[in-house]
């Protein structure tokens, strides 16, 4: 035979990272631990997280690593279930409110009196 074969093939996806997996118990528990995942209380959703930096104050420089504000260790990699993780913010864009990272609007009514401001602008 010299065809090719179609073959279907599941893979469990993460909702926060969208790493893959061939058995949904597998993805559940990499869920679990996922650093992306607020629930997880991980650095990378953490306010005291701080991203590595690769520019320096000067050409020679490495630059920066990533670290913890509140004096955690990184060196041995990230943690999750961390104590003293708080969730990050941003404000409102309508009233300035926080919201969660990844949100714009703290309300529907905020966002809906976002949408009268853009129809007011005369451009539709």
């Amino acid at each position: 035979m010299t065809t090719a074969i179609r073959l279907k093939v599941v893979r469990y996806q993460c909702l926060h990272c969208h790493r893959t997996h061939s058995k949904k118990a597998a993805a559940e528990a990499h869920i679990a631990r996922c650093w992306r995942n607020p629930e997880a209380r991980g650095c990378k959703t953490c306010a005291h997280f701080t991203p590595a930096d690769p520019d320096g104050p000067y050409p020679e420089h490495p630059g920066w690593p990533e670290q913890c504000e509140q004096g955690r260790k990184l060196l041995s990699g990230l943690h999750t279930g961390c104590p003293e993780w708080g969730a990050q913010t941003v404000p409102c864009a309508e009233c300035t409110a926080p919201v969660p990272a990844g949100a714009t609007f703290c309300s529907t009514r905020c966002r809906n009196a976002a949408d009268r401001h853009d129809d007011m602008d005369g451009d539709l």
